[in-house]
């Protein structure tokens, strides 16, 4: 089958590889329909990603169809439509007990490393092994497309938990730096939390764009000063809630002076290196910091979401490519070509 390697000299090659196979009684194989390019797998591409070797397969958003079973699978049947999460998580740790499966001590990221736990062959591919597949797979409703489906997994329990961590509440003002795809996924869950007000900044007008779209008021930092603005919108105050979806230091740290005394910042960017935070003076403005990857375990909720029309993530998909152009659709995303936002690879 083919495949997106990750090889020796930062770069991708799309390969024949064996196609996987049942190793454990609980797993599945899906066959791939549509698979998710990320901003993460860019950082993997440079190495920033520690623990992730050469020869890997790429991708860890997807949605397929059921290939084959393991004895002890009971939820699944050969052709139903599933969506897979970022990660998977054995159900039974501590972590998992918890309602923490993305802590999960067994688990494992789909082209992971040191960091998320043992690395698994990605999605960029035909054929995937999925894990744990009672507790990991969601059923995907007729009704929901898969290009819909898709971000279940990892953008949109990113963008959702980035919302739910800091406690949204009605009337809340919520700021969000960053409108790719983890941000908007959280402009859309801020407002599931009826705010009275979301701020969406990013220096890009189509991104900018795509927010109003969602009821977000825009705010092009390339135009004006995001901090100054969002303090002169809430009369000095500053938001009660600010999300942090890029990685940098800058929004970061802008995020800290855009919230209020008492207020919170929910940071879900992947930072590339280490950087200081101003430690002395965030003990008397009491602001809660969150912080961590996706809580999976939410993925039933969000595909009933779709399923009710009550949330279209459809604005997020600008470009779509068959597999064997896989390259081709790298090199878009990593280069933000043709204005792209999110770019599938379809079966």
């Amino acid at each position: 089958m083919k495949a997106v390697v990750l090889k020796e000299g930062n770069r991708f090659a799309l390969e024949d590889v064996p196609e996987p196979q049942l190793r454990a009684n609980d797993d599945v194989l899906v066959k791939v329909s549509t698979a998710a390019i990320c901003g993460s797998d860019i950082h993997i591409k440079y190495g920033m990603m520690p623990g992730i070797h050469p020869g890997i397969i790429i991708g860890h958003e997807f949605v397929g169809t059921i290939a084959q079973v393991a004895p002890d699978v009971r939820r699944f049947k050969p052709g139903d439509r599933v969506a897979a999460p970022a990660a998977v998580y054995c159900g039974v740790c501590a972590a998992c007990k918890r309602g923490e499966p993305q802590h999960c001590t067994a688990g494992g990221v789909w082209a992971g490393g040191d960091i998320f736990g043992p690395g698994l062959d990605g999605a960029a591919t035909e054929y995937v092994r999925v894990p744990y597949a009672d507790n990991c797979l969601v059923p995907i409703p007729d009704t929901v497309s898969d290009d819909q489906a898709v971000f279940v997994g990892d953008v949109w329990s990113t963008g959702y938990h980035a919302a739910h961590e800091p406690g949204i509440k009605t009337g809340d003002e919520v700021v969000v730096f960053g409108c790719g795809p983890i941000g908007l996924a959280a402009v859309v869950s801020a407002q599931l939390f009826s705010p009275k007000r979301v701020f969406a900044v990013d220096t890009m007008a189509n991104r900018l764009e795509i927010a109003a779209g969602y009821g977000a008021v825009p705010v092009n930092a390339a135009e004006t000063d995001a901090v100054e603005f969002l303090r002169g919108a809430t009369a000095g105050r500053g938001v009660d809630v600010a999300i942090e979806a890029i990685g940098l230091q800058q929004t970061f740290l802008q995020a800290l002076d855009s919230v209020r005394r008492g207020g919170a910042v929910s940071a879900v960017g992947l930072f590339p290196a280490p950087f200081e935070i101003p430690m002395n003076r965030l003990p008397f403005q009491g602001i809660h910091l969150h912080m961590g990857l996706s809580n999976t375990s939410r993925m039933d909720r969000l595909m009933g979401l779709l399923e009710s029309g009550r949330v279209d993530l459809s604005p997020f998909v600008t470009h779509a490519f068959a597999l064997d152009q896989a390259l081709e659709a790298y090199d878009l995303f990593e280069n933000r070509k043709d204005e792209c936002l999110k770019v599938l690879l379809k079966a």
